[in-house]
């Protein structure tokens, strides 16, 4: 997966359709959803970004396998930050020394700074 960093990629989605008819005078302001994604980016074009949440088989790199695939339109997206490992129990999210998520030996940081990852993540909550 080397050649398929891990991302958080911010973009601008619509918004969900309302299913009720409206007077066109009474509509509320229209501002496009920002929306975080976290993946390994499969595909960089021009016109798409392609993240997957899953992974496979990654023994066998030519019979490996994703699932959660997702295309955003290159057009929306605002930002991508890389994802870095940090070794477990350096990590901020986590106790030192404890198994980390689902018993994993690494975590993913948003940022170097983890005191800023903590402070963007909790503010996007």
């Amino acid at each position: 997966m080397a050649d398929c960093p891990l991302v958080i990629i911010r973009w601008l989605d619509s918004r969900q359709p309302s299913g009720q008819w409206r007077y066109l005078a009474d509509l509320p302001e229209a501002r496009p959803v920002e929306v975080a994604s976290v993946g390994w980016l499969l595909r960089d074009t021009a016109e798409a970004m392609v993240i997957c949440q899953n992974v496979g088989d990654l023994e066998t790199p030519d019979k490996a396998q994703a699932s959660g695939i997702m295309t955003i339109p290159t057009r929306c997206v605002l930002s991508v930050e890389r994802l870095t490992e940090v070794e477990r129990g350096t990590n901020a999210f986590a106790a030192p020394g404890s198994a980390g998520i689902a018993g994993s030996g690494h975590f993913a940081a948003i940022s170097e700074d983890l005191e800023i990852a903590t402070t963007r993540t909790l503010q996007a909550l």
